[in-house]
């Protein structure tokens, strides 16, 4: 019986989320670290529906010969790095996210995230103007 509650105990502590997360920080898969990030996060509303922004978003980063580190499709976000082909002040490593989400009326939120406040502001400004074409 204590061995099952032991065994019971241990699967409930590593079913929970934090726990989980820890194997991706790990690997390099996670977004936690964009999650906090407050200055360096833009924002701006497109007419597409989700889905479809963040098609718009994966192509945005193919024709600028960006790297896709990692994405889900099913929670609509992207980690890109190799910025310096577009943004010199900055390092091949520096990763920055998009964040698609659904607004009202079918719409788009999409969010550009990054530690480096600079290169957000600037991916934020020609992906805002990408989504206007």
């Amino acid at each position: 019986m204590k061995k099952f509650l032991f065994l019971l105990l241990i699967v409930s502590v590593l079913s929970s989320c934090a726990v989980l997360d820890y194997p991706k920080r790990i690997a390099g898969y996670s977004v936690a670290n964009f999650e906090n990030e407050q200055e360096g996060r833009f924002s701006f509303i497109s007419d597409l529906e989700p889905q479809k922004a963040y098609n718009k978003c994966n192509l945005f980063i193919f024709e600028n010969n960006l790297q896709t580190n990692f994405k889900s499709k099913k929670k609509l976000y992207i980690v890109a790095s190799k910025f310096t082909l577009l943004y010199e002040y900055t390092l091949d490593s520096t990763e920055t996210a998009f964040f698609i989400s659904k607004t009202e009326n079918n719409k788009s939120k999409i969010e550009v995230v990054s530690n480096n406040t600079r290169l957000a502001k600037f991916v934020y400004n020609k992906l805002s103007e990408y989504f206007k074409k």
